[in-house]
C-alpha cells in the first residue's frame, strides 16, 4: 500500500476518533485523499503510483462504512511505451479491488491538459485509434495503423459512486531503420557523374556512412571523387574502375540500431557499332539477313523500323540475338528503307539502310519458229526480272554465246534533237514476210572486219555470217535471234539464257527448216549376216534414218518391187520418219541390194543398202605355250590374221594326250576380255590355262577362232609335256594388308598349281611385331608364333582372331602335298583401331557360372520349401 496514502487515512482516522472530524467531514476528508491521489497519478514527488484507493470509509445513516481497495491499471512494462509506425498495437487497462472500478474508458490528453474521448471499435470502426471493451473489468487501446500524430498521453478511467480511477501511459512512435525504395542494382554512365541513391527512412534519423568494396568512405578519401548526401553518394566522372559493391550504412545511436543495405552499382558504356546496317540485297522467295550489330554495356536491345512503322516480330520477320534482321520468303514489298536502332541505358544509336528485293529473271516470250530452206527464220527471247536481265543467246551443246551486234540488214538512224543527245536504233526499211528488209535495198557502211565504220570496234557480232543477235528496238529486255537463209544445219534447238545477280532463267526454243529427206554420209549403207544352215540365215536389222522436216513417209525396195511383211523372210518396222527392215535370209539368194525411199512435201530421196554375207573365221589363231606346271599348261591366244567383217569374240581349246585320238579330245571356251594386253602387233593377247593335266605327261594343243557366225578352223596341233610332280607353288594372298577389324583378319588366297598332286594342308602362323622408327623402318621386336593347320579341300580362307588392336603382325604360309610344302607366302598387316570383343569362351564360361549359382539357389529355395511344407 503506499505510505502516503496510509499516512493520511490515519491522520483521519485519528481526528474522528478524537472527536475533532464529524462522520460527514470525515468522510469527505477521504474523497479528497483519493481523489487527490488521482490527479496526478504518476508524479513522484507526491508518492503515487497508479489509479489506486485504499481505505475505510465511514457510514452515514443511509450507508455504513466500508473499507475499500480499489485501482484502475494499465497494463504496461512501462508508462512511456515505443511502438513502431505503421504496425498496429494495443494497450490494455484493467480494473480490480473491493469494489472494482467500472464505466472503464480511454481519453487522449493533449499537451494544453485537454482530453479527447476515444471512439469504440463499434462506433468507429475506420477510425485508427479505437476502444474495445473485453469485459467490465478491461478494457483495451487499439491501434490499427500507428501513426507519428498518434504518439502522446493516453488515460483510462474507471468510476465508483462519487469516486473516480485513473492512470495513464504515453505512446512514443518510432520508425525502425528501413530502406524503402532504394534499388540493389543501380546504373551510372560512363565519364559522367552519378548518384547511387539510398533512400534511408528512420524516426530518430539515422546517420548514414558509405563503404565501397570494402573500404569506408570518409573525408579522407573523399578528395574530388566521392560527394556523400542524406539520400546517396555522388561519384564524380566515372570510370569502369567505380563499379563494384557499395554499402550504404543507417545507424540510429538512440536505439542501438545499425543496418547495411548493399548495393551492386554498374557503369554502363553507350552503344557502339560493330556492324553497321549496309544497303543489302536479296532474292524474291529467299530469305534474307540485314546487319546490326553493336557493342556496350549492357548489351543493347534492338528496334528495327521499315520506314517509320515499327517491326513487330512474326513468323517472317525475326529480330536475333544479335540485333541482325530476318526476313524470310521475301516479296516486292519487302524492299525499302530500314532503320536499326540499338539501345541500352546509357544510350542508343540508329542507322537506317537500304533492302532491294532482286526478282530472278524469267522468260515471258520465246515460240518456235518453221520455215522453209533457204528462209531467215526469227526468234524472240523476252525476259523479266530486277535488275533487267542480260540476255544471252547459244546453240544447244555448244559452248560458246553468240555475239550480240547490230543487225545487218537494218538502217541505222539517229535519235535526238541536239548534240550529246542522241542514241541509234534500227528499223525496217522494206519489209518482208518475216518483218525484215531486203539487204538489197539498204546502203550499209561497213569497214573491211563488217562492222560500222561510225560504230566503236566490238560492237558488230563476230558471229557466223548466217546468224545474227540483237536487241530488238524499244525493248531492253528482248534479244532478238536471226538465222539467214536457214539450212538443214540450222534445224535445231536454241538455247536463250536470261541472267541477272538474282539467278538464271533459260529456255529452248526450236528452229523447224522445212526441206525434202536427205540421207548424209552417216547413214549405213552396208550390213552383214550370216547363215546358220543352208536354208535359214541369222535375222539382221536394216536401218533408214533420213534427215528431213517434216518426217517422211518410208517405204522399203527389193529389185523395184515394194517390200511388205512376208515372215519369217521380211518384217518392215516403221513406216514414218524412220524405219526398220527385218531381214531373215532363208537361202544366198536374200542377200544383194535393198532400196529405202522416204518422201514428204519438199521431195524425196531413196537410200541403197547392200546385205553382205558373214562367214565365221576361215583363218586359224596364232596359239602359243606361256607357262608349264604338273597339273596344268598356261596359253596365250591371238586372232587370226585376216580379212572378214565379224571381230573374233573368243576361243575354244582343245588338248589330249599325244597318243590319244582328237575325238577323246577335251575342250574349253574363252571369251575376250577388253582388258586384255595387245601384243607388239597390236593383237589383242588372251591368256587362258587348262587345268586337271597329269604331271609328266605329253599333251597335245590346238584351238579355233569364234565370232558371230560360229567356230573356225582349227590350228595346228602343238605338244608339251607336263613338268614332273612337285611341291606346290607358293600361295598367293588376295586378302588386304589392312584389316577392317580390331581383333581379327581374314586371310584369302590361291594357289597358281599343287605341283600335280593333292594339297592335304596349309601351315599358317603368325606373330605381333614391332617396327623401329628409322626410315626403312625395321622389325626390333616380337612375339612367339601362334601355329594352325588348315586341311583342304574347299579352304581357301581363314579367319586369324584373337588379336590385338592396331597393331602389325608378319604372317607366313606354306603349301603341303604328299612331296612337300611350297616356298613360304610372307606377308605383314595391321589391325584396325577399336576395342578388342571379350573372347566368347570367356564369357560362355561367365555364363555358366551364374547359371549354376542361379541352379544352386533354386535347389536350395526348394528344399526350404518342402522343409515348410
Amino acid at each position: 500500500m503506499n505510505p502516503m496514502l496510509l499516512c493520511l487515512s490515519l491522520v483521519s482516522i485519528l481526528n474522528f476518533a478524537a472527536g475533532q472530524l464529524s462522520p460527514e467531514e470525515y468522510r469527505q476528508q477521504q474523497l479528497r485523499d483519493f481523489n487527490f491521489q488521482n490527479i496526478a497519478p504518476n508524479d513522484p514527488s507526491r508518492g503515487f503510483q497508479g489509479g489506486r484507493f485504499t481505505g475505510l470509509i465511514p457510514g452515514d445513516g443511509r450507508n455504513p462504512a466500508q473499507m475499500i481497495d480499489s485501482r484502475v491499471e494499465v497494463i504496461a512494462s512501462s508508462k512511456r511505451l515505443e511502438m513502431a509506425l505503421l504496425k498496429g498495437g494495443i494497450v490494455s487497462c484493467r480494473s480490480a479491488g473491493t469494489p472494482a472500478p467500472t464505466s472503464l474508458t480511454w481519453v487522449r490528453v493533449h499537451p494544453d491538459g485537454a482530453t479527447e474521448d476515444i471512439p469504440l471499435r463499434t462506433q468507429s470502426p475506420r477510425s485508427n485509434v479505437r476502444v474495445e471493451p473485453v469485459s467490465q473489468s478491461e478494457i483495451r487501446l487499439d491501434f490499427a495503423r500507428i501513426r507519428e500524430e498518434d504518439s502522446g498521453r493516453y488515460r483510462c478511467m474507471g468510476f465508483l459512486p462519487q469516486m473516480e480511477f485513473k492512470d495513464e501511459i504515453e505512446i512514443i512512435t518510432f520508425q525502425e531503420i528501413n530502406f524503402g525504395l532504394t534499388k540493389a542494382t543501380q546504373y551510372g554512365r560512363i565519364y559522367t557523374d552519378a548518384k547511387i541513391y539510398c533512400d534511408v527512412d528512420s524516426i530518430p534519423v539515422a546517420d548514414v556512412s558509405w563503404e565501397f568494396n570494402g573500404a569506408t568512405v570518409n573525408n579522407e578519401n573523399l578528395g574530388d571523387k566521392f560527394d556523400i548526401a542524406q539520400d546517396g553518394i555522388l561519384v564524380k566522372n566515372l570510370t569502369l574502375e567505380d563499379e563494384g559493391e557499395y554499402l550504404c550504412r543507417a545507424v540510429v545511436l538512440s536505439r542501438n540500431k545499425n543496418e547495411r543495405f548493399p548495393i551492386h552499382f554498374i557503369v554502363t558504356i553507350p552503344p557502339t557499332w560493330l556492324r553497321e546496317p549496309f544497303l543489302t540485297e536479296g532474292v524474291r522467295g529467299q530469305d534474307i539477313t540485314m546487319p546490326c550489330e553493336a557493342g556496350g554495356k549492357p548489351a543493347p536491345d534492338y528496334l528495327w523500323f521499315k520506314g517509320t512503322m515499327g517491326i513487330t516480330p512474326n513468323d517472317r520477320y525475326q529480330v536475333l540475338a544479335g540485333g541482325d534482321l530476318r526476313i524470310r520468303g521475301l516479296t516486292a514489298a519487302d524492299g525499302g528503307l530500314y532503320r536499326c536502332v540499338a539501345r541500352n541505358m546509357a544510350g542508343e544509336l540508329s542507322k537506317s539502310a537500304e533492302l532491294i528485293v532482286l526478282e530472278p529473271p524469267r522468260i515471258i516470250e520465246l515460240q518456235n519458229r518453221t520455215v522453209d530452206i533457204g528462209e531467215d527464220a526469227l526468234l524472240v527471247c523476252e525476259a523479266t526480272g530486277n535488275p533487267t536481265p542480260t540476255i544471252k543467246w547459244r546453240k544447244i551443246n555448244e559452248y560458246k554465246f553468240y555475239n550480240t551486234g547490230s543487225p545487218q540488214g537494218m538502217k541505222k538512224r539517229e535519235v535526238g534533237d541536239r548534240a550529246g543527245d542522241s542514241h541509234d536504233v534500227y528499223t525496217p526499211i522494206e519489209l518482208q514476210p518475216d518483218g525484215y528488209e531486203d539487204v538489197d535495198d539498204v546502203d550499209v557502211h561497213a569497214g573491211e572486219d563488217g562492222a560500222d565504220e561510225d560504230e566503236p570496234a566490238g560492237l558488230t557480232s563476230k558471229n557466223p555470217d548466217d546468224i545474227e543477235v540483237y536487241m530488238m528496238e524499244g525493248r531492253d529486255n528482248a534479244l532478238a535471234l536471226r538465222v539467214r537463209s536457214a539450212q538443214r544445219v540450222h534445224l535445231s534447238n536454241y538455247t536463250c539464257f536470261a541472267e541477272n545477280k538474282a539467278g538464271i532463267d533459260e529456255k529452248n526454243a526450236k528452229i523447224e527448216v522445212r526441206f525434202q529427206p536427205y540421207f548424209g554420209p552417216q547413214a549405213i549403207r552396208v550390213f552383214y549376216t550370216w547363215m546358220i544352215t543352208e536354208n535359214r540365215g541369222a535375222p539382221v536389222n536394216l536401218t533408214c534414218f533420213p534427215e528431213a522436216f517434216p518426217h517422211p513417209a518410208m517405204t522399203w525396195r527389193r529389185h523395184g518391187a515394194p517390200v511388205a511383211d512376208m515372215e519369217p523372210l521380211y518384217k518392215v518396222y516403221g513406216t514414218y520418219g524412220t524405219s526398220n527392215l527385218r531381214v531373215t535370209p532363208q537361202s544366198v539368194n536374200d542377200f544383194g541390194l535393198y532400196m529405202c525411199e522416204a518422201a514428204n512435201d519438199k521431195g524425196s530421196s531413196s537410200l541403197e543398202v547392200t546385205l553382205m554375207r558373214a562367214y565365221s573365221p576361215r583363218q586359224a589363231p596364232i596359239l602359243s605355250i606361256n607357262q608349264i606346271y604338273p597339273d596344268a599348261i598356261d596359253l596365250a591366244m591371238a586372232p587370226p590374221v585376216e580379212d572378214n567383217v565379224l571381230n573374233v569374240t573368243g576361243y575354244r581349246v582343245y588338248w589330249k594326250r599325244q597318243n590319244d585320238q582328237w575325238e577323246s579330245a577335251r575342250s574349253a571356251t574363252f571369251m575376250i576380255d577388253q582388258q586384255d594386253p595387245l601384243d607388239r602387233n597390236g593383237f589383242r593377247l588372251t591368256r587362258v590355262r587348262v587345268e586337271g593335266l597329269e604331271p609328266g605327261t605329253p599333251y597335245e594343243f590346238a584351238g579355233t577362232a569364234l565370232n558371230s557366225a560360229g567356230e573356225g578352223t582349227r590350228s595346228t596341233a602343238i605338244s608339251r609335256r607336263t613338268s614332273e610332280a612337285s611341291a606346290p607353288q607358293p600361295a598367293e594372298v588376295k586378302s588386304r594388308m589392312d584389316s577392317q577389324y580390331p581383333d581379327k583378319y581374314l586371310l584369302r588366297w590361291v594357289v597358281t598349281s599343287n605341283g600335280g598332286s593333292p594339297i592335304n594342308k596349309y601351315m599358317i602362323r603368325w606373330r605381333k611385331i614391332n617396327f623401329s622408327n628409322t626410315i626403312p623402318p625395321e622389325i626390333v621386336g616380337h612375339t612367339p608364333w601362334q601355329t594352325v593347320s588348315v586341311e583342304p579341300p574347299g579352304n581357301d580362307e581363314y579367319k586369324v582372331d584373337d588379336l590385338e588392336p592396331q597393331s602389325d603382325y608378319e604372317l607366313e604360309m606354306v603349301a603341303y602335298n604328299r612331296i612337300g610344302g611350297s616356298a613360304p607366302t610372307r606377308i605383314q598387316f595391321k589391325t584396325a583401331y577399336g576395342t578388342k570383343p571379350p573372347r566368347p569362351d570367356r564369357v560362355g564360361a561367365a555364363v555358366g557360372q551364374s547359371c549354376n549359382q542361379v541352379l544352386l539357389a533354386s535347389v536350395a529355395l526348394l528344399s526350404t520349401a518342402r522343409l515348410w511344407l
